[in-house]
């Protein structure tokens, strides 16, 4: 058994298909298969069928892809470990991100790591913050960034940046002709915004519910690009992080609607799983996070546990 054939085993699990796998490995496809029927006949058993058209695990499967997950961790623990050892000329750094830290949050720790380590591959998971934090529980990621708060005593976190999110509409739009406008506008006006259960949806409809209203929205999307365009065809407004929408503003492409004395906004943490040990790059590049980003206050809601590299 080699660990090259476990670790193809679990890319065609997670990307459904050999081809796919061998495009993640650099590899043919032939060499691919080749080394996984290899690996079925050493253990005298059929590991992978296909099913609807994907290649999916069967019972023996399920519990090799088990070990070969706890492998291939262990594996890759120890070569960040070594790596480390050696100055971080090497290694893999896996992070996670929401849209918002990967395009204004982040990009100036990338490029400051980047620069001190070219040797460490960066390797970002881009989702919402469900999706991260599941990726943290299966160790695919190391740290997460994402909207506070994380109501789960299984993570830790360090908040690091706060935004204001304002109301957005289409240039034309009849509530940029007002003088003043309210909530109830706003959902009159039909309100295009995040999914139900994303923790920045929660935000809003903590604001709307303080006000006596529901948010009743008429679209509902996870991306904030997508909402972005949706609300600049006229199809709604909307209300985004104002880096978003800012050089949309500036433009005139969107025009920004005020709300008088009403105010959203959002807090961005790193997340990482309770008493999990970071790997040497990691390490260093949270502590580059702290470096970039002055300490705030945890956003309002249950008191968690707080991030800290010391004895990670």
């Amino acid at each position: 058994m080699e660990i090259r054939q476990l670790r193809y085993l679990l890319s065609v699990v997670r990307l459904g298909s050999v081809h796919a796998a061998a495009e993640e490995h650099y590899v043919t496809q032939p060499a691919v298969s080749i080394q996984l029927r290899k690996l079925e006949t050493e253990l005298g058993e059929r590991l992978l069928e296909r099913r609807k058209g994907r290649m999916v695990l069967t019972e023996t499967g399920r519990a090799v892809a088990e070990h070969a997950e706890a492998v291939v961790r262990g594996l890759e623990a120890l070569e960040n470990t070594l790596a480390g050892l050696r100055g971080l000329k090497g290694g893999r750094l896996r992070v996670g991100n929401i849209d918002a830290a990967s395009v204004y949050v982040l990009p100036v720790v990338y490029r400051t790591f980047r620069r001190h380590y070219p040797g460490v591959k960066i390797e970002i998971v881009v989702g919402d913050t469900a999706h991260l934090l599941e990726a943290l529980r299966r160790g695919e990621i190391e740290l997460a960034t994402t909207t506070l708060p994380v109501d789960d005593p299984g993570f830790a976190t360090l908040p690091i940046y706060r935004e204001e999110m304002v109301l957005v509409a289409d240039p034309k739009h009849v509530l940029l002709k007002r003088r003043r406008v309210m909530l109830s506008d706003v959902i009159a006006a039909g309100l295009i915004t995040y999914p139900p259960r994303s923790v920045t949806r929660g935000l809003l409809e903590r604001v709307f519910l303080d006000h006596g209203l529901p948010l009743n929205a008429i679209m509902e999307i996870a991306s904030p690009e997508a909402i972005k365009r949706l609300t600049q065809a006229g199809l709604g407004v909307s209300i985004l992080p104002r880096p978003v929408v800012a050089a949309e503003v500036r433009r005139g492409t969107l025009g920004l609607i005020p709300l008088g004395a009403v105010r959203f906004q959002r807090t961005l943490g790193m997340v990482m799983r309770e008493g999990a040990s970071l790997s040497p790059p990691a390490r260093v590049f949270l502590e580059m996070v702290r470096a970039k980003f002055p300490a705030i206050d945890q956003p309002r809601g249950p008191r968690r546990n707080e991030l800290s590299t010391e004895g990670r």
